[in-house]
């Protein structure tokens, strides 16, 4: 679970920083700033939310319907995650975010109603794809960290 945790939080700031750098590039801007505090922000949605939450999140699936490789398994367990997982995880990021950008506690919940119908259907169409490989091509040990390489574009989007 550490290692899910350091890891997560390694490529959330990463994806954060990755996104900063590209807006300043299509902004035409020759000076990239990197505003530090968000992207600290980020790792520690990683650090402390994201990689305990999916590291016993693909627990459970895998409690739930085996580690074996099957297509079978790995879209009913890619299912199963996107429509209980992602929709628990992504609520819980935005109200986390939101509290450490300093909003109240109503504040995050209009955030989360404005922003998880929109992030859930794009995400409807990232995850499944990534998951689905996840649950047929690797081993239950290296999945928080599969995900991680794929969460930093969702997390350079998110951002």
């Amino acid at each position: 679970m550490v290692r899910a945790a350091l890891t997560s939080g390694t490529v959330m700031a990463a994806g954060d920083a990755m996104c900063q750098t590209i807006r300043h590039r299509f902004a035409g801007k020759r000076d990239i700033k990197i505003d530090l505090a968000q992207s600290a922000r980020f790792g520690l949605v990683g650090l402390t939310l994201h990689g305990p939450f999916f590291f016993y999140g693909f627990r459970w699936l895998d409690t739930a319907f085996g580690t074996n490789a099957t297509l079978r398994k790995a879209v009913v367990k890619t299912l199963t995650g996107q429509f209980t997982l992602f929709p628990a995880y992504t609520a819980a990021f935005f109200t986390y975010m939101g509290l450490l950008e300093g909003l109240s506690l109503p504040e995050c919940g209009e955030k989360v109603k404005k922003t998880v119908p929109a992030t859930f259907v794009t995400g409807s169409v990232f995850w499944p794809a990534v998951n689905v490989l996840n649950f047929m091509m690797v081993p239950p040990a290296g999945r928080v960290v599969y995900v991680n390489v794929a969460g930093l574009f969702w997390n350079a989007w998110l951002s």
